[in-house]
């Protein structure tokens, strides 16, 4: 399927440009953001859909909000790694699947959390896609998974779901230095050392910051509200 551009009206703005100083924490902060929600949100997909057994896998992205320019030496980092599958479907598809029959806001947010991208000094892309390589899509699918093992509604569902949280945050953080020391051990670090030790830097203080007990346990009350279930 190819892949299909769209562009909200900040990174229109933004695509000629040079991304500002503090995009890189942006980004970095929506990816943790979106990952931490599509947990809660393939919950709701498995339970809409009836399914006894999840498979979720993952392959290229297909949609994306944004682009960079090349002679700013800019691209659009996607916020979420890779494209999210469920069963063979990536999750955007379900937005429209009549068998879930979501409300408006989480179609949205189903296919804009699949989209989202922010215009960012091309080694941050870089950073990005290796960190995927060395473990953050594989941490990324364990979260995934043990979210959708629990059930909505069950006892300790709040709990488990924070524990889930915690391991995608440890995750991340251990993933990211593990990347950060395979990097350093090539020719690119040092021709581009001062520039990926500030997008390390900033990422590992988003991670460190990160209120992922929040988040979880604002979404888990806004899906129980009698409209989004």
């Amino acid at each position: 399927m190819p892949r299909k551009q769209i562009y909200s009206q900040i990174h229109i703005h933004n695509k000629n440009k040079m991304p500002d100083e503090e995009s890189v924490g942006t980004h970095c902060y929506k990816r943790i953001r979106i990952m931490t929600t599509i947990g809660l949100l393939s919950r709701k997909i498995a339970e809409k859909k009836k399914f006894v057994d999840v498979n979720i896998t993952f392959d290229g992205a297909k949609i994306q909000d944004g682009k960079g320019n090349r002679h700013l030496g800019t691209e659009a980092a996607h916020n979420l790694p890779r494209n999210i599958l469920i069963n063979g479907c990536s999750i955007w598809e379900y937005a429209n699947d009549p068998e879930c029959n979501f409300h408006t806001r989480i179609k949205r947010q189903l296919f804009y959390s699949s989209a989202s991208a922010v215009v960012v000094k091309r080694e941050a892309n870089y950073i990005d896609s290796q960190w995927e390589l060395n473990g953050l899509v594989n941490v990324f699918i364990r979260y995934l998974n043990e979210c959708v093992k629990i059930k909505i509604g069950e006892e300790d569902e709040l709990k488990f779901l924070l524990l889930a949280g915690k391991n995608l945050i440890e995750g991340c953080a251990v993933t990211l230095d593990i990347t950060k020391n395979i990097i350093k051990e090539r020719k690119t670090y040092q021709k581009k050392k001062s520039e990926l030790d500030v997008i390390f830097d900033e990422y590992i203080i988003v991670i460190k910051e990160f209120d992922y007990t929040y988040f979880i346990e604002k979404w888990l009350n806004v899906y129980r509200l009698p409209k989004y279930k």
